[in-house]
């Protein structure tokens, strides 16, 4: 039953950031399969040549690459330091799967990676040395070459171009004011806020 509800979840996400996405210069794709052994990468939301950039983003997605690869953790999941061990797996498999070759790797700065929480994680930030707040509920640590970004949901700024985060922050009230000013693009979104409030 728990595993079920960890899979809703991150559909969900998916489902609210497709709709989010529709129109502009970015495609996502949701639960991608990186490797022979069953592994799902969240999503990822991948930018395409045309298309509008839009603006503003929910805070924490300013400056987004070619390549966003994105975990979620829900309310009733922590986010802690095997999660961000298995994003980058998922991003070195990911990138040698779409680069030409094993020996030419598509750059580095292509891609960025994101570590998105409802809650704080306060476990894994008492162990990282290496922390940035970049403003309230956005933070970038740094592991070996690579730089995380992560967001904290119930600490993201109250705010209508924050609502997709508002939505999955688990706080009533915040989720209450999202529904209110998030207006979906797709036909299907109606549905998907649904079992959103459901769960």
């Amino acid at each position: 039953m728990a595993a079920q509800q960890k899979t809703d979840w991150h559909r969900l996400l998916g489902l609210i950031f497709t709709d989010f996405f529709t129109g502009s210069a970015w495609n996502v794709e949701l639960e991608k399969d990186l490797s022979m052994k069953r592994q799902l990468l969240d999503i990822i939301i991948l930018r395409q040549d045309g298309g509008k950039l839009i603006h503003p983003l929910p805070d924490g997605l300013e400056g987004m690459k070619k390549h966003n690869l994105l975990t979620f953790k829900s309310i009733r999941e922590p986010l802690d330091e095997w999660t961000l061990k298995e994003l980058t797996g998922h991003y070195v498999n990911y990138r040698k799967q779409i680069s030409p070759s094993f020996h030419n790797l598509y750059p580095e700065d292509q891609f960025q990676l994101y570590g998105i929480s409802s809650r704080y994680p306060k476990k894994l930030f008492s162990q990282q040395p290496e922390l940035t707040k970049v403003q309230d509920g956005v933070y970038d640590i740094c592991r070996g070459s690579d730089n995380i970004r992560l967001i904290v949901l119930n600490e993201i700024p109250h705010a209508k171009h924050n609502a997709i985060w508002h939505l999955f922050s688990g706080v009533p009230g915040e989720v209450e004011f999202a529904a209110r000013q998030y207006r979906g693009k797709t036909q299907k979104i109606s549905t998907v806020l649904n079992d959103l409030f459901d769960n």
